[in-house]
């Protein structure tokens, strides 16, 4: 684990050297709207990561704006993870929520294996090894697609926390979540509330290639070796900055589902940190980070400096991802 310099502080605007004004600007409104200290969470979340080190030097800063706006995204993403995690640990102690308590041990379960994953991811990107983390990508959508079931389905939750063994939780994931049937359980609810994301549709297209193409990073091959020697560094990497991208965008929808199917979770966050300590500043960002999230969200899919109308939710929800979001497989083929 990183030891932060606390004669040296840091905070996003130094870290993220070329990122626009327009953006942290907005980071910071947000944040200060809604009373989270963000220096505070960003240097708790972000400088303890594991690899944590200053971002390289570029000779290009014009160049890179983008880059830098789109790694603090994915980073403000993950603090939300951290939160959502700390949060469900603290629910599974209390009584009178609306998810039960095998939901939120599910739910701590599996955001604190997406954390270590995205954090990996995060390393991996960093240290020029993009391929290695697409691989993990993959990983985190499907974490994503089972997070959102459990937390739609009671009792498959309690399967899910009942598994002793090996054995068990690979029966439960054939059974339950592999092949899509995670996800196909969390379109439907989607589409109750007037959000077609199912096979046919032109978001569940685009799933699939984009499923496809990580599925070509996992399995060993010869297409494109000699492309993903060239310009391997972050953010010159176009790899690199498609999976950074990917999974922001997987953490931005896993916030944005989570609270539009109505599972009570909102309600749940608030009540959570109203009797956490006064000092717990992840439990209060966990019940007050939605519209941050969402609003991010918007910037990511909409692009800098899009006007700021309409309702957050039906602006991140309703936007449809489409093939310019991830295009990795330019260099895995």
């Amino acid at each position: 684990m990183a030891h932060r310099a606390f004669d040296q502080p840091i905070g996003p605007e130094r870290f993220y050297r070329e990122m626009s004004p327009q953006l942290a600007a907005r980071l910071r409104q947000m944040w200060s709207a809604r009373g989270h200290d963000l220096d505070k969470l960003w240097g708790e979340c972000i400088r303890d990561l594991p690899g944590f080190r200053p971002l390289p030097a570029t000779e290009r800063p014009e160049a890179d704006s983008r880059a830098h706006d789109r790694l603090c995204l994915f980073d403000q993403a993950l603090i939300w993870v951290m939160a959502l995690n700390r949060a469900a640990g603290a629910g599974m102690r209390l009584e009178g929520l609306r998810l039960a308590r095998d939901q939120f041990c599910a739910l701590h379960i599996l955001s604190g294996r997406v954390i270590e994953t995205v954090s990996a991811i995060r390393l991996l990107v960093l240290s020029e090894l993009a391929v290695p983390a697409l691989q993990l990508a993959r990983s985190v959508s499907e974490d994503v697609d089972m997070l959102l079931a459990l937390l739609l389905r009671r009792k498959l939750a309690q399967q899910f926390v009942a598994c002793h063994s090996a054995d068990e939780a690979n029966d439960f994931w054939r059974r339950h979540i592999a092949g899509g049937r995670a996800f196909r359980l969390v379109a439907e609810k989607l589409y109750a509330i007037g959000l077609d994301h199912s096979d046919q549709s032109e978001y569940g297209r685009w799933r699939r290639e984009v499923l496809t193409l990580l599925g070509s990073a996992v399995h060993s091959s010869p297409l494109g070796q000699g492309e993903r020697g060239r310009d391997a560094a972050w953010p010159a990497n176009p790899v690199a900055r498609d999976c950074l991208e990917f999974v922001t965008h997987r953490l931005h929808e896993l916030c944005a589902w989570a609270h539009l199917i109505d599972i009570g979770l909102e309600e749940d966050l608030t009540m959570i940190a109203a009797v956490g300590a006064p000092e717990a500043r992840l439990l209060g960002f966990s019940a007050g980070s939605r519209d941050i999230l969402l609003d991010q969200m918007r910037w990511a899919m909409v692009g800098q400096g899009a006007a700021q109308t309409g309702t957050v939710e039906a602006g991140a929800a309703g936007a449809t991802s489409g093939p310019g979001l991830f295009n990795a497989g330019r260099a895995l083929h």
